[in-house]
């Protein structure tokens, strides 16, 4: 998810000097040297030559901004949204996505060859894209009362005031145009100071609102708020101490490889429906699948990828730390065997808190696993990486949205004989710093 907070970096000096880009670093930022110091300057590209301030000066780097630009890259375009520069959700609006790209794929492949000493010159990386606006299904805006209005926004670069917005190209569509009668259905409650922050869904089965209040509200109000959902045809949730569903609209579902998955509108989803799509076609590539496999799929939440893999092996078993999640996978296989009338999908699921792992787990000893697919949090894989050296499985898919973890954990795998043979980049968050990437290791 973006983090839409960065503590405020006032300059240091007022002394302007001008250096030359001849970079872009995977969080958008130019990058420039001076008497052997490298320079990271915001909104900066490659090729442009600069007037900067320092704003943080380090031994080995400093942090700029530009004062005035001389020259324009050709890489450089036009943001399309009227915020950005002021909201922090997004960073690299004014480059082109072909060096948005370009730099997180040098990045992830440096700080690979960097921290494990190989070479990957000889791989072909893939990039995995999509609609680089209109892509993003779901979102969380906060909001704030400033004199008897609602604010209802991201939080700002350089603060954690909030953006009141008013478009954001990043939403899809169907949710870009609820942000403003959202935000005055809002502002005509009576009690607005009991309201937290907003998610908004954009899924199969419909829109749906999840509004997080601190404090009950009144009668008047949830049917001000139900009125509304009728009206726009949503599925609206209150999350106070419980999560209460103002309309009866069934549960949420969206489809994954022909396949529906339920889920709470609290759980976690891909939030980039193409990217996801193409993600699990490639992980289904990347594997190979025959009626000969035994899959182990971790941190396989409501099965995303469980599902899928299951319609080609013999067996896949999900390991999630989150017992509604197991349930809610669980589930999923028989409403699936159910609304398709296929073959049974064998998978199975147990809960398992991965980062304590108990070797002695019934899953992790009684089945003959050969393939592996894990898709961490930001926290990575770290104690089941060292368990799955022991499993001498023929492939591993390892999914991440951290580059940090993914070196660190790759680093285990190379040392056990494993090679990477197959890399890509997600380009998940198009227009923001987020890297998130996938890779085949082979034994």
């Amino acid at each position: 998810m973006a983090n839409f907070y960065t503590p405020i970096r006032k300059p240091i000096t007022n002394q302007v000097k001008q250096v030359e880009i001849m970079a872009l670093d995977a969080f958008g930022q130019g990058i420039a040297k001076e008497r052997g110091k490298t320079i990271f300057v915001k909104q900066a590209l490659p090729g442009e030559k600069v007037d900067i301030r320092i704003t943080e000066d380090k031994k080995h780097y400093a942090k700029a901004e530009v004062v005035r630009r001389k020259n324009d890259s050709p890489q450089r375009v036009q943001p399309a949204c009227q915020h950005f520069g002021i909201c922090g959700g997004c960073q690299l609006q004014h480059a082109s996505t072909a060096i948005q790209q370009q730099s997180k794929q040098q990045a992830l492949q440096y700080l690979l060859e960097r921290e494990t000493g190989i070479n990957l010159n000889h791989l072909s990386v893939d990039v995995i894209a999509a609609n680089n606006y209109a892509y993003r299904r779901r979102a969380r805006l906060a909001l704030l009362v400033i004199n008897d209005r609602l604010v209802m926004g991201f939080r700002k670069q350089t603060s954690n005031d909030i953006v009141n917005i008013d478009m954001c190209p990043i939403l899809t569509p169907n949710l870009a145009k609820l942000v403003q009668p959202l935000r005055d259905r809002l502002n005509s409650l009576t009690n607005k100071k009991a309201l937290g922050h907003i998610e908004i869904l954009d899924v199969e089965s419909g829109i749906i609102v999840v509004l997080r209040h601190i404090k009950p509200l009144s009668e008047q109000d949830k049917q001000q708020l139900t009125s509304f959902a009728e009206q726009y045809q949503l599925s609206f949730y209150l999350h106070g101490e419980t999560l209460v569903q103002l309309t009866q609209n069934g549960d949420p579902y969206y489809y994954i490889d022909d396949l529906q998955l339920t889920f709470s509108p609290l759980d976690f989803i891909q939030v980039n429906r193409e990217i996801n799509q193409k993600m699990v076609a490639k992980a289904l590539d990347w594997l190979a699948l025959t009626d000969e496999d035994y899959v182990l799929d971790l941190f396989c939440g409501m099965g995303n990828f469980s599902l899928p893999m299951a319609k080609y092996a013999k067996q896949v078993v999900g390991i999630e730390g989150v017992n509604a999640l197991v349930e809610k996978a669980t589930a999923n296989v028989a409403v699936n065997q159910r609304l398709n009338n296929q073959k049974t999908l064998n998978a199975h699921f147990y809960q398992h808190d991965l980062d304590h792992l108990d070797k002695t787990a019934t899953w992790l000893n009684t089945t003959p696993f050969n393939k592996i697919l894990l898709d961490p949090a930001r926290s990575g894989a770290l104690n089941m990486v060292k368990q799955m050296v022991s499993m001498a499985c023929s492939t591993i898919i390892y999914i991440s949205c951290n580059p940090a973890t993914l070196v660190r954990d790759s680093k285990i795998l190379l040392e056990a004989g494993y090679r990477i043979d197959q890399l890509a980049i997600l380009d998940m968050f198009p227009q923001t710093k987020h890297l998130e990437s996938m890779i085949r290791f082979v034994k």
